[in-house]
């Protein structure tokens, strides 16, 4: 297991989900979670493209489904508990690509980790997956969300 993964794990379970690997190695999910509540998530771990771009992950095209997560790992380490389609959201790569880049740094006046903060170790969003599904997707819905709690 990686470190991100174990990273990733550790929190989890720290939170009381249960996690799952898939048996044989999905292509598809690094892990399967029951959340405390009693749904399920499934959770992609991504580690930075290189070492030169530590806050860049790179990500082959998917379908984004509400239940998908992509934990983008940084190093301390930190992790990036983002739903699928806000990764689609934000990453950039041309129409018909096969791969999208999700680049934290990016752009220079405004980084991209400012606008995604509210998903940086937000272990709850997975861990009360049923709290916060509705506004998972719109970044300032979820600030607005986490304010009321």
């Amino acid at each position: 297991m990686t470190g991100a993964r174990q990273h990733v794990v550790d929190n989890l379970i720290e939170r009381h989900a249960v996690v799952f690997e898939p048996v044989g190695g999905s292509a598809d999910v690094d892990l399967a979670v029951r959340t405390g509540d009693g749904q399920y998530v499934e959770v992609i771990v991504k580690e930075p493209v290189s070492e030169e771009e530590k806050r860049s992950f790179l990500m082959r095209r998917f379908r984004p489904r509400p239940h998908l997560f992509i934990m983008c790992v940084t190093e301390g380490p930190e992790a990036w508990l983002l739903p699928s389609a806000v990764f689609e959201r934000f990453a950039t790569g041309a129409p018909g690509e096969p791969e999208w880049v999700l680049q934290l740094d990016a752009p220079s006046d405004e980084p991209l980790s400012d606008r995604l903060s509210v998903y940086r170790e937000r272990w709850a969003l997975i861990a009360n997956y049923s709290e916060y599904r509705s506004t998972l997707s719109d970044p300032l819905a979820l600030r607005v969300r986490i304010a009321m709690l």
